[in-house]
């Protein structure tokens, strides 16, 4: 299992006023959405191992009464595990669990956009590693499992995607304008928002373009947001709870998951 903790430059050196910004970003995407309501929901990726920095996300979630999404990966997940990340979780009411991948691996030659199912695998294998998946998940989260399946790296082709609903997946969740487009009643719940996976340099450049992204997801009434909780620090968790926190306040705003929305 490999997963990357790299804290981005934002999260090292958050500009100050940020509270307010996030509060001014959330009044100017709800001005801008029709009706001024919305919807939002959080996605977090690469779940499987109980953690202290996963523990204090999910009370963060808990302390706003805010629902979450949680993307497991399949192969990384036990039954031991599976207790302590529902122990942690509490709520049942609050997380909704779907499928990460299989085993979060890239088969993309060097060079290529990576991707866990893509074109450089034959359909065989990558519809046996999605079946795989799910009945993993399935025979240890039994009810709790939700049937949306979120590609790591956010990429998947049509191949994989065609196989999909016959496994037994009812949505997908990648990022805003990713391609190509899912076959006939597999819905697309994507994220725009990213938390954690910034690469700008620049703390003030990277908050900028964050809260930008904040601001069009809600004005187009439907918002996804992405976390990964491994590549928080002190600052990225004390920056989710502004967040949450401005959300909540906020009128016309509804917080939802993927159970929701199938």
């Amino acid at each position: 299992m490999i997963v990357s903790n790299t804290v981005s430059p934002l999260w090292l050196g958050l500009p100050q006023g940020h509270a307010q910004r996030i509060a001014q970003a959330v009044r100017e995407g709800l001005d801008q959405a029709p009706g001024n309501t919305a919807q939002v929901y959080f996605r977090a990726d690469d779940v499987a191992v109980p953690g202290n920095s996963f523990s204090r996300m999910l009370a963060t979630f808990r302390a706003h009464d805010a629902p979450l999404c949680l993307a497991v990966v399949p192969a990384w997940l036990t039954v031991s595990r599976w207790a302590a990340l529902t122990r942690d979780a509490g709520r049942e009411d609050l997380f909704c669990w779907c499928q990460h991948g299989w085993r979060h691996m890239n088969f993309e030659p060097q060079g290529v956009k990576k991707r866990e199912f893509g074109q450089a695998r034959p359909a065989r294998d990558k519809r046996q590693d999605l079946a795989k998946g799910f009945k993993r998940l399935k025979e240890i989260m039994g009810e709790r499992f939700t049937p949306v399946f979120s590609p790591p790296w956010n990429r998947c082709d049509g191949e994989s995607m065609a196989a999909m609903p016959s496994i037994g997946f009812k949505g997908l969740s990648r990022t805003v304008g990713a391609g190509p487009q899912p076959p006939e009643g597999l819905p697309d719940f994507p994220v725009l928002v990213d938390l954690h996976t910034r690469k700008e340099p620049d703390p003030a450049a990277s908050l900028d373009a964050l809260l930008a992204e904040l601001v069009r997801g809600l004005a187009t009434g439907s918002c996804g947001i992405m976390l990964h909780h491994q590549r928080m620090n002190e600052t990225a968790h004390a920056f989710l709870d502004a967040l949450l926190g401005a959300l909540k306040a906020a009128s016309g705003l509804r917080f939802v998951h993927f159970g929701h929305l199938l």
